[in-house]
């Protein structure tokens, strides 16, 4: 394959993801550095606000963040505005670059198909899903990855100035996450060694470019900031929190006596004596957490979302993870292993081996893991499993014990990484099975035998709380709330925190019920969970578990608005425990504005869209939204265009009040009455991004 389809074949799947999923940024660590990019693009003084200030990019108030990826993200938003698209748009580019140097890696070990590898990375669903979200793994990985392949191409190998180019991209990632920063001296030793004689001249060059890209930054931290660290202090905050082994109150003593420190080297130095003293105290909690983070770092993250804590995610988007994370990475394994044990030597197979081995010792031994962390080491897993195939396909090599032995040992971890989760997806499976008949008996009235076929579900599955919402769902979509509640009920103690179907269903069905108390909590618990995850997900999730409200009024934000609207962000100004909220992006006293109006409401995205199932029958409808531009929207007077029913667009243009607009809506009986809602966006520091227009409320009324 060529290496040309691969930049296509990844950059189309990237930009599709873009297009179609259309999601917005989602929790706190995105928002970390989008808002800290935006921070620096607004400043009226950039480069002085760079060089001397350390606020772009603090986290948690004490430590600061390796500064690359603010800084690429802030000359996006300077130079195209302060939109999320052209951001995800060059991500989607340099991302399809990586597939491109991991097919270019795939060739260095495997030959000429080993460009195959870049073809499976262009179609891995975390990298094509991670170019949506502003994170540093979108140029670190770029970085790493090209500059490991250009230290190992055997095309470039008359080329002079390879171990300079290499060195400066390598020392660039560890501008981008300093974990490459110790990768950068491994490889200029191994530059060194594998001269023979030993040639001192391009591993000093390797090094020298590295440095060129580092120690500018370090000067500026040490002669400008009057910090005297290398890249970042974050790195000495993880090692801490990964290795302090003590309980939560000792640990919260810990917190204060760390950052009760008078200086931030003496805070790096209390927190690393803190984890050492935990190593030292609890070696064997330490090989503990070297378990737990193998093991996690193994993870099936497709499996364990869909059967392991159930979470509450679209069937497309369980279907990626599973067809593309999941089966790409158990198949890459054992690959990986026979390429550890037999591959032919090269300086791509060095290269690979030596990162791979720093990066797992560096997250699984000294620091901890996430998910997103795989993206350091799936490039270099796909391209080394191109080498394991290709001995694979060879019988001689294929016969050798060497490679039996790890290809046999690659199993092993792929097995123990699926067979965990082999039964709960055979119950699972089994209890998909026996709700099909569910849907028919509910529709036909019979609401026993379709609670005769619940049970027997949830006896194959009675760990699960799928069964039990799956009937409710049914149920309620079916017109029998009281029915629905009792079932949203059962299943509710079987959630995990994960899940969310119950949390959005139950307000709605208790309110129904007349349990208005009850109900009032719930609301208030689910606007909670808006603010600590992600209103864009709890809203999505309930406009897929509930029904359109029958109703003739829409409120946004306050509380009874799940099932009835999408595509907008958090509820505002309903609950006064949401004003003390940590996650509250309204400052308006910080940001110098006035304070916000009175009333309940929500912004939009560029997309949004309301329903109800009228209560009176009609052939058309007179539909007003009460919405605005208020401040803190950065838009003057932006021009939207609404879509009721089935009706023509119509285009308004907004002012910085909220008033009433006006629309006239045709709808088949009985079927609920769509409105759509296109917006110019805006984005500020201390906001969430590329918001669009407030609503406050939706009425509906029969036209005359």
């Amino acid at each position: 394959m060529r290496l040309s389809a691969v930049f296509v074949i990844a950059l189309t799947a990237r930009l599709l993801f873009v297009s179609v999923a259309d999601e917005p940024l989602l929790y706190s660590h995105q928002y970390t550095y989008f808002t800290n990019a935006l921070r620096i693009a607004e400043h009226p003084h950039p480069i002085q606000y760079v060089l001397y200030s350390d606020e772009w990019r603090t986290w948690d108030q004490h430590w600061t963040i390796a500064p690359l990826y603010h800084l690429f993200a802030a000359g996006i938003f300077r130079l195209f505005g302060p939109h999320l698209l052209v951001l995800r748009l060059v991500q989607c580019v340099l991302d399809s670059g990586v597939a491109v140097a991991v097919g270019a890696l795939g060739g260095a070990a495997a030959g000429r198909r080993g460009a195959w590898a870049g073809a499976a990375y262009a179609l891995y669903w975390p990298a094509v899903e991670l170019t949506s979200w502003t994170m540093t793994e979108n140029v670190h990985t770029f970085l790493l990855t090209l500059g490991v392949a250009v230290l190992a191409s055997e095309r470039l190998a008359a080329w002079r100035l390879r171990p300079a180019a290499g060195g400066l991209l390598l020392g660039l990632s560890a501008l981008a996450r300093s974990v490459s920063t110790g990768f950068l001296a491994i490889v200029s030793a191994w530059t060194l060694l594998r001269s023979r004689p030993l040639a001192w001249k391009p591993a000093a060059v390797l090094l020298a470019a590295g440095a060129a890209a580092i120690l500018p930054w370090t000067a500026r931290n040490v002669f400008l900031a009057g910090d005297k660290v290398l890249i970042e202090s974050a790195a000495f905050e993880n090692i801490w929190f990964a290795n302090r082994f003590v309980d939560r109150a000792t640990f919260l003593n810990q917190e204060r006596l760390v950052h009760g420190q008078a200086t931030p080297a003496e805070k790096r130095a209390a927190a690393l004596h803190f984890a050492l003293r935990g190593i030292r105290r609890h070696p064997e909690r330490f090989v503990q957490k070297v378990g737990l983070n193998f093991r996690h770092f193994f993870r099936p993250e497709g499996l364990q979302n869909l059967v392991g804590i159930e979470r509450s995610l679209e069937p497309w988007r369980h279907a990626g993870s599973v067809l593309l994370d999941d089966l790409p990475l158990l198949l890459a394994v054992p690959l990986f292993a026979a390429f550890l044990a037999s591959g032919r030597p090269s300086a791509a197979r060095s290269l690979i081996i030596l990162w791979v081995s720093y990066y797992l010792l560096m997250v699984i031994g000294v620091f901890h893991n996430e998910i997103r962390y795989r993206s350091a080491f799936v490039p270099f897993a796909f391209a080394g499993a191109a080498e394991g195939a290709r001995l694979l396909a060879d019988p001689t090599v294929r016969r050798r014990l060497r490679t039996r032995v790890g290809l046999g040992l690659g199993l092993l971890l792929a097995l123990s990484m699926v067979w965990p989760y082999a039964p709960r997806a055979w119950r699972a499976a089994a209890a998909a099975w026996a709700l099909r008949p569910l849907d028919a008996a509910v529709a036909r009235g019979d609401l026993p035998e379709a609670d005769r076929i619940a049970t027997a579900a949830a006896q194959r599955d009675p760990a699960s709380p799928r069964p039990w919402f799956d009937h409710g769902q049914s149920l309620l979509r079916a017109g029998h709330p009281a029915e629905a509640l009792a079932a949203y009920s059962r299943g509710a103690p079987l959630a995990t925190e994960a899940n969310w179907r119950g949390r959005t269903a139950l307000p709605q069905l208790l309110a129904t019920a007349g349990r208005m108390e009850d109900a009032e909590n719930a609301r208030r618990a689910l606007d909670r969970l808006s603010w600590d995850d992600d209103p864009w997900l709890v809203l999505e999730i309930a406009w897929r578990e509930l029904p359109a409200p029958h109703a003739d009024e829409v409120v946004l934000g306050d509380g009874s608005d799940y099932g009835a609207v999408r595509g907008f962000l958090h509820p505002r100004g309903g609950d006064p425990l949401l004003s003390r909220h940590r996650l509250e992006w309204n400052k308006y006293e910080r940001l110098g504005g006035p304070q916000p109006p009175p009333g309940t409401h929500r912004w939009s995205r560029h997309r949004a869209w309301l329903r109800l199932v009228p209560t009176t029958a009609a052939a058309a409808y007179d539909v007003t939204l009460w919405m605005g531009a208020p401040f803190p929207s950065t838009l003057v007077s932006p021009e939207v265009e609404v879509r009721a029913g089935s009706g023509e667009a119509s285009r308004v243009t907004l002012g910085p009040r909220i008033e009433p607009y006006r629309f006239r809506a045709t709808v088949a009986p009985g079927e609920p009455l769509v409105v759509r809602i296109d917006a110019p966006t805006w984005s500020r520091a201390g906001e969430p991004a590329d918001q669009g227009v407030r609503v406050d409320r939706m009425a509906v009324a029969a036209a005359p």
